[in-house]
């Protein structure tokens, strides 16, 4: 089962990842000077706002520790469900299996969970990460997981967010 989501994870990794789009921006325009001017800043501005809009994605590329600290918060059982549901890209439709898995792991302080998050690779607003989990059942390999930019924030992908609620027990199929 485990090995199964794996593949799935990686295929959707893959998926994503070659997924592009381009854009192109000929201005030709060389009427009036004047025309010529407002174009040349209009042409100006939106390589300035892209090229600012690609520094800023580029500066709040996640940490490893930004992303383990976002798994972290989604088992504490002393999170409220709204923090972790927004921890979760569509996280509201995963709501009742986080509950469940906070359930499942009750706040025992014996049941301790950690992340090994690590290789952290950004392309776009999809970051990939290696993440290993460790519980007392033993340690997981480490598998390739996602998060995306979603309004301004990195979010477990619902792919990923899944192999961990299987993980708690707390499966995504009905």
């Amino acid at each position: 089962m485990i090995i199964r989501k794996t593949l799935i994870s990686a295929c959707a990794v893959a998926a994503v990842l070659t997924m592009g789009a381009c854009s192109s921006d000929d201005n030709k325009d060389s009427t009036a000077a004047s025309s010529t001017s407002v174009a040349a800043s209009s042409t100006t501005a939106k390589a300035s706002a892209s090229a600012t809009t690609s520094a800023a994605a580029a500066a709040t590329a996640p940490t490893a520790e930004e992303l383990n600290a976002s798994l972290v918060a989604l088992i504490d059982p002393a999170k409220p469900i709204e923090e972790k549901t927004a921890l979760v890209v569509d996280g509201t439709k995963r709501q009742a299996n986080i509950e469940t898995m906070s359930a499942a792991l009750g706040g025992n302080p014996a049941y301790a969970i950690t992340f090994n998050v690590d290789n952290v690779k950004v392309d776009g607003q999809t970051a990939t990460a290696d993440v290993a989990v460790v519980s007392p059942h033993g340690a997981a390999p480490a598998t390739p997981w996602t998060w995306e930019l979603e309004d301004g924030s990195w979010k477990l992908s619902d792919t990923s967010a899944c192999v961990l609620l299987e993980m708690g027990r707390a499966s995504c199929t009905a």
